[in-house]
Order: C-alpha cells, then structure tokens, then sequence
C-alpha cells in the first residue's frame, strides 16, 4: 500500500514546483501519465479527505492482516477465544464501513476503498528512443516510432474520452438519498458481524447463521433496487416511454388498435427500468462483485460439510490418481481443514 501510493503521487500529483522533477516524471510516462481508471479517480477524489483515508488505510489493513490475526488467536488463546477476536475485527470493519460511507456523502461503499496499482513500475524505466523533446517548449512526448502497428490503435483507443470518462468522480456512484437504500447499505455492511454473531451461537454446522447470513444479504440487495426506483418529492417526473417500432409502424399504416399499442408498450420497457442500470462502471463493478459473493455460501455453514466438501475431497483424490495433476490434488486437499476450521478461508 505504502508503495503504491509513493507510484500514485509520482504519475499522478499535480506539475511539481521542481522543474527538474517534472522533466524527470515526463521521462518515466512517455511525457504523460497513464489515464486513470474511473475506479481509482472515483476513490482518489474521496481519498483527499482525511476522514476516508484514514478509514480506508485501516480497513485494507485488517482485511489483509485478519486470517494471520485468527490463526494466532486460534494458535494462543484457543478455539472460543478466537471467535471474539473475529468478533472484533468484524464490528471494526463494520465501523470503518459506515465511516466510508459517511466521508462519501452517503454513497455505496466501494470495494476497495483506495486507489489500486495499475500500472507496472518496470514499464517506466527511462529510454530515449520512447520519447522526444520538443525545441521551444522543452515537453517531453512519446514518440510514434516507440510504437508498434498494434500500438497505435491501443493507444489512440487509450485516449478516446467517453462520458463517464469527463463527469466528475462523485457522479459515478450515486447517493443513497431515500431511506431504503440507507438501510440496504447498512444490511449489507452489517452482515459479516451478524453472521460472527450467529457462528458464536449456534456453531458452524448449524444451518441458522448460514440461513440468516443468506437472508440478511438477499434482503440488502433486494431494498437496493427497489430504493433506485424510488422518487422524491421534488424530483422532476420520469418521461414518457419512447414509442417502440411496432407501434411507429402501426401509425405509419393508419392502423389504431389499443390491444396492439398497449401490447407494443409493454415490450418496450418502462421508464424506471433505465434507474436500475448502474450510472458507471464503478457501479456495476461493485454490483457485478457483492453478486458474486453469493457463490462463497457453498464455502459455509452445513453446505459445506454435506454437499460442497465431499465433492471438493472426491475431486482432489481423482487428481491425485493421476501424475500430472497430481499437485493440484494435494493442494485442494491440504485447503480443506483450513476451510474447516478458520472463518476467513471462507469469507467475502
């Protein structure tokens, strides 16, 4: 983390005082700096305030450190000892969580909060054939011969601005104006502590954490779209449905049939269905991620111990039969106790 932010502030600060640092920069990049992703632009205009960054630092910290945390816990102080340290460390993520979601303006939480490395450092070695210097200006400008007949595509397609690419970072999430989709968010953040909760209780065989893990998320995505299509008071109305081609063509013929116009209509969409798109791809990449977080309930509780390892264990004892893939069965074996036994093998 240290190191990435040392590489962000290299590429991405503003123009240095130093004009020698800003020669240097231009040599590294190629005379520009590679564009940002609209993740990392949309995490490094909330990472200015100290209240995000400091919760963002904190929260990656944790989740990079809790299974060496659980594994020392369950090491020293036992089996029921344990379970309060991830006690603990749930209900300060959970903390950190709502901070993030707060410093935001009372947007989704974004995972991860920080922006991520995106480039690899040893591209940017200095080379003079990769750049040029202009005479009267002194900019340095990569050079067309740098790049390849394939290159050049890439590169003017790097370039190519769109819409998400130009609006300001704090437009590609939305906020959670309406109350449902404030408790939609909390749900979701509040699940994993639930869930500590309930194993703490009940055991990890018992199918009551499991169940109520499963409910508490599936309540939390199904409030978040039903809170998109939610309209203030004072929001200006949705327009009317674009009329479909069926329905075009039917005035074009001079054909007035209601059942038909009301059948083409139908088909067409209504105007909320635009509301449930997300605005941006950091949107629908946090979707598209808390959706497939559903696939780790294969991981947990009873259908893990009845379903999921026994097929898990049979597939690792088929691989080891065999010569050449006999390492990756001894690899999925050895990972089945640490599933057993550790809660974060099998977390989000």
């Amino acid at each position: 983390m240290y190191h990435d932010s040392v590489l962000f502030r290299i590429l991405y600060a503003h123009a240095a005082k130093d004009a020698a640092a800003t020669e240097r920069r231009g040599e590294l990049t190629g005379g520009e700096a590679p564009r940002l992703s609209l993740h990392a632009r949309y995490t490094n205009h909330w990472r200015s305030k100290p209240t995000y960054r400091n919760a963002g630092v904190l929260l990656m910290v944790l989740e990079a450190t809790q299974l060496l945390a659980e594994m020392l816990a369950r090491r020293r102080l036992g089996r029921a000892r344990a379970w309060d340290i991830v006690l603990a460390i749930e209900l300060a993520k959970a903390l950190l969580r709502f901070a993030l979601v707060r410093a935001s303006q009372q947007r989704m939480l974004i995972q991860p909060p920080l922006p991520q490395r995106e480039i690899d450092p040893s591209t940017l070695e200095p080379s003079e054939s990769r750049t040029w210097r202009g005479t009267r200006t002194g900019c340095v400008r990569r050079s067309l011969a740098s790049l390849g007949s394939g290159d050049v595509y890439e590169y003017l397609l790097e370039h190519t601005l769109t819409e998400q690419d130009v609006a300001a970072p704090p437009q590609l999430v939305r906020p959670l104006h309406s109350h449902m989709a404030r408790i939609a968010e909390s749900l979701y953040i509040l699940r994993p502590l639930l869930y500590v909760i309930a194993l703490r209780r009940w055991g990890t065989r018992n199918v009551r954490p499991w169940a109520l893990s499963l409910i508490v998320e599936l309540l939390a995505r199904t409030l978040r779209k039903r809170a998109l299509v939610i309209r203030d008071k004072d929001a200006p109305p949705l327009p009317p449905p674009a009329p479909s081609s069926v329905s075009l063509l039917l005035n074009m013929l001079g054909i007035e049939n209601s059942f038909l116009d009301w059948l083409a209509t139908s088909f067409s969409g209504r105007p909320t269905d635009a509301l449930l798109k997300p605005v941006s791809y950091v949107e629908a990449g946090e979707w598209a991620q808390r959706d497939r977080s559903f696939w780790w309930y294969l991981l947990r509780g009873p259908v893990w111990f009845t379903w999921t390892r026994p097929k898990v264990a049979a597939l690792a004892a088929s691989l080891e039969r065999r010569r050449l893939v006999r390492l990756l069965g001894s690899i999925l074996r050895d990972y089945l106790p640490l599933v057993d036994e550790y809660y974060y093998y099998s977390s989000v």
